[in-house]
C-alpha cells in the first residue's frame, strides 16, 4: 500500500478543517469569509469545496452563493447513530455505577409491555433476591421510568393490553393510579420500584434517550432493602440520572434541546 504524500495529507487536513468551520456557519458562509476564519487563500478554498460538493459533503446556495454542509454530513451521521450498540456505549457507565454504589445495575428494555434485561452488572455484595431477566413493567424502576417517557396513548395501549398484576401490597393495580404516578416519574425524573415487585427489594431507574430523543431504554440500581434505602436511592439519583444523560449523549441526544433529564 502506497503511502500517501505531504502534500496529499495537507489537502486532507485542510478538507476537514473547512467541514469543521462550516457546521458552525448552519446558514452558510461565502468563500472570502471562509477563507479568512481557517486561514487558506481563497482559490484553495474553492478547490477544495468544490471536490467536496462533487461527493455532497458540501452543497452551494444557488441565490446567496454561500457554502454549508451537505446531505451526505447528515446521512454519514445518522448511519453511525442508528449502528451504535447502545448496549456497548452504557456498559463504562454501569460499571461505574456498581463501583459507586456497590449494587447491581441493570440495562432495560421495554417489549411488549414487559421490561427485558438486556445487560446487567452485578454487585460485588451478596443480594438475597432472585432477579429475573424478564418482568412486568408496570412494578419495576426500569418499565415506570420508559412508560413514563413514552406518549400517554402509547403507554396507556401497552398498559391495557396485559392484566396489571398484584405482586405485593405495593403494586400498582389501576391505570389511573399509575399514570398518575407517572407524572411524578417523569417531573423528577426517574421512578423507584418500593418494593413492588418482590417484597424485600428496591431499585431506582433512570431515561436512556437515542439521537431522536426517544427513550429507548433504562438503566437502574438494584438491591436488598436492608442496603438499599430510600435515603441512599436519594442519595444515588444524581449519579444515576447524569450516567443515563452521558449514554443517551453518546447516542446523539441533544440535552440542549430542552432536555428531560431534571
Amino acid at each position: 500500500m502506497v503511502a500517501p504524500s505531504d502534500q496529499a495529507v495537507q489537502s486532507i487536513e485542510r478538507a476537514l478543517l473547512i467541514l469543521e468551520t462550516l457546521g458552525h456557519h448552519p446558514r452558510g458562509i461565502g468563500v472570502t469569509e471562509l477563507g479568512h476564519s481557517v486561514g487558506l487563500h481563497k482559490s484553495t478554498v474553492h478547490r477544495l469545496l468544490n471536490s467536496l460538493g462533487v461527493y455532497g459533503y458540501v452543497e452551494q446556495d444557488k441565490d446567496t452563493e454561500r457554502y454549508r454542509l451537505g446531505m451526505k454530513i447528515l446521512s454519514l451521521g445518522l448511519e453511525m447513530l442508528t449502528n451504535l450498540d447502545f448496549r456497548t456505549e452504557a456498559l463504562p457507565y454501569m460499571k461505574e455505577l456498581v463501583e459507586i454504589s456497590r449494587e447491581t445495575v441493570q440495562l432495560a428494555v421495554l417489549d411488549h409491555g414487559q421490561v427485558v434485561v438486556v445487560e446487567r452488572d452485578h454487585s460485588p455484595e451478596t443480594i438475597t433476591v432472585n432477579l429475573g431477566l424478564r418482568a412486568d413493567a408496570h412494578c419495576t424502576a426500569e418499565g415506570k421510568v420508559i412508560l413514563a417517557y413514552l406518549p400517554q396513548q402509547e403507554s396507556m395501549g401497552i398498559l391495557s393490553k396485559r392484566p396489571m398484576r398484584r405482586y405485593t401490597q405495593h403494586t400498582f393495580t389501576e391505570i389511573s393510579e399509575l399514570l398518575a404516578h407517572l407524572d411524578k416519574v417523569r417531573t423528577q425524573g426517574y421512578a423507584v420500584n418500593a418494593e413492588e415487585s418482590a417484597e424485600g427489594l428496591r431499585a431506582v431507574a433512570a431515561p436512556v434517550f437515542d439521537h431522536t430523543g426517544k427513550v429507548i431504554a433504562a438503566i437502574s440500581i438494584t438491591g436488598p432493602t436492608s442496603r438499599l434505602s430510600l435515603e441512599r436511592i436519594a442519595r444515588l439519583v444524581t449519579v444515576l440520572k447524569e450516567a443515563c444523560s452521558s449514554v443517551s449523549v453518546r447516542l446523539g441526544y441533544r440535552t440542549d434541546k430542552g432536555t428531560r433529564y431534571r
